[in-house]
């Protein structure tokens, strides 16, 4: 198993860990805490998350560096030790304005909180606070050395820091709670943490990928390279920002139904989960996204590009997208019970429309290696805007579905017609080829599976072990059906191999 599918499997296990950590800690978290130590940790968490914004993706500038220099003979190690240099520099000045920003906001709470928390609380707020924007600080600064590790595709040693900050911050977690330490010490395991894996990153890209940054000379194009990426990193992460809380928000304005806004929140969860399920593997293509582009790779060999990553990720969107369209309803009615019903009806209408842009996932990584972000940054504002004016129009003829209704149409304007213009003019992408190759097989053995286990989502009774069964059954038919039509020959092997390589193991330790 080499290191791409090594990480692609870390990242996923980590996901699925994330979630379960999640959901279970939490209740002690609350417990442990008391509402109002808890309510302070969230509120907290919540008003330093903008901060986080101001990361610029220099790690995406620091592989491209690599990956040009093993690339390109005229680009030197002294250009990409150069190279390095600046953007930890241009991370260090990063850092600064955070922290700048940061004391301001931190001096701004009292005033802020004051009225909803006893000044007892606001000190304590003002601690957890400051927690957190260490941490952020610490990530930006790791953000260079992050990038080291996928120039020199560590795609392993990558996925596995994330794997093991998850482990230990559930760990540290437990063990602060069970010994009876604050909401303080439970904000401080983020910032520990952060700190623990800037200084592995560091040491591991300087010690074993032996990747030190040097300034020979400042270099003015890279500057004003890092800025205008730095600018469509952070102008996307305003935007997605308003469009994770835009509809609930307008909702919270115009309807006076609560209920609704409960229920339009949980279709919102299980849409993000959809989102971070699909595009988890995208950041593992920038290597060679960048090879392709300094290669000077053509339209047809970048659409081909496009189709291996996409492939992967529509066999998770297919049996995403039937499965809950057979089976939501029953999860909805056990996760929050069946007055909340209409968020099957919401999340399958935005689950469907997003499924465009998830699987054409590995044309980021292509404008993250030809520096051309800005252009979909731009579009997200646009669709951002079309969402607000779309939502504001509709909610008041058709109620939380207008909000809905309004996101599916900035998707398919956005994301489905005018990127993939962008991408056909730009790139010399190969639109049509791309979907059909991206869905051949697989979405005729989705079909296939979900026809079958129809019956079981109709008449079988909806109770958590039925639930799981027609789960079971959907995945064993649609597993089936994938290595009979759905997957290529050489997607079969693959999945073969590394059957294989796992039934081999226990052999080997017997003979040992």
């Amino acid at each position: 198993m080499n290191q791409k599918q090594t990480g692609i499997i870390i990242s996923y296990i980590n996901l699925v860990l994330g979630v379960v950590v999640n959901i279970f800690l939490t209740p002690m978290l609350i417990t442990s805490l008391g509402d109002v130590d808890y309510s302070l940790y969230k509120v907290m968490q919540s008003f330093a998350g903008p901060l986080a914004m101001f990361n610029l993706g220099i790690s995406t500038i620091v592989t491209r560096s690599i990956v040009q220099c093993r690339t390109q003979e005229q680009y030197t190690k002294r250009n990409k030790q150069n190279t390095m240099a600046m953007a930890l520099l241009s991370s260090v000045i990063m850092a600064v304005l955070v922290s700048i920003v940061g004391i301001v906001m931190c001096m701004m709470i009292p005033t802020i909180y004051g009225n909803s928390y006893s000044a007892e609380n606001v000190v304590t707020g003002q601690k957890i606070f400051l927690m957190f924007m260490a941490s952020t600080v610490f990530h930006i600064l790791t953000d260079a050395f992050s990038g080291c590790l996928l120039g020199y595709e560590r795609f392993a040693v990558s996925s596995g820091i994330q794997f093991f900050r998850t482990i230990f911050r559930a760990l540290l977690w437990f063990v602060f709670l069970k010994i009876g330490l604050g909401v303080v010490w439970i904000a401080g395991v983020d910032m520990i943490l952060s700190f623990a894996i800037l200084a592995f990153s560091a040491l591991y890209s300087i010690f074993v990928l032996k990747e030190t940054p040097r300034l020979y000379y400042f270099d003015g194009k890279k500057v004003l390279e890092i800025l205008l990426f730095g600018f469509s990193i952070l102008l996307q992460a305003v935007v997605n920002q308003v469009n994770n809380s835009v509809d609930t928000m307008i909702l919270g304005a115009y309807v006076a139904n609560k209920v609704i806004i409960t229920m339009y929140s949980s279709a919102l969860v299980i849409y993000s989960l959809y989102n971070s399920l699909v595009s988890v593997i995208a950041h593992f293509f920038l290597p060679k996204a960048a090879r392709l582009v300094y290669s000077n790779a053509t339209g047809e060999e970048l659409t081909d590009f496009v189709i291996g990553p996409g492939r992967f990720q529509a066999v998770l969107a297919v049996g995403c997208i039937l499965g809950f369209a057979l089976f939501g309803q029953n999860f909805i009615q056990i996760w929050i019970g069946p007055k909340y019903m209409d968020a099957y009806w919401v999340a399958l209408m935005l689950m469907i429309p997003v499924t465009i842009p998830l699987v054409e996932n590995g044309m980021i990584a292509v404008l993250d290696a030809t520096l051309k972000r800005i252009y979909r940054s731009v579009m997200l504002v646009i669709m951002a805007a079309l969402n607000v004016v779309a939502t504001l129009l509709l909610i008041n003829v058709m109620d939380f579905w207008g909000a809905a209704l309004g996101t599916v149409l900035s998707l398919i304007v956005g994301h489905g017609i005018m990127m993939n213009i962008y991408y056909a003019r730009e790139f010399k992408i190969q639109i049509g080829r791309m979907f059909y190759s991206i869905f051949k097989g697989i979405l005729p053995a989705g079909l296939t599976a979900g026809v079958l286990c129809l019956p079981a989502a109709l008449f079988l009774p909806d109770t958590i072990i039925f639930f799981i069964v027609k789960c079971l059954c959907f995945i064993v038919l649609y597993i089936v059906f994938l290595m009979l039509f759905g997957l290529n020959k050489q997607e079969k092997n693959i999945m073969k191999n590394m059957l294989k390589r796992k039934s081999k193991k226990p052999a080997q330790s017997k003979e040992s």
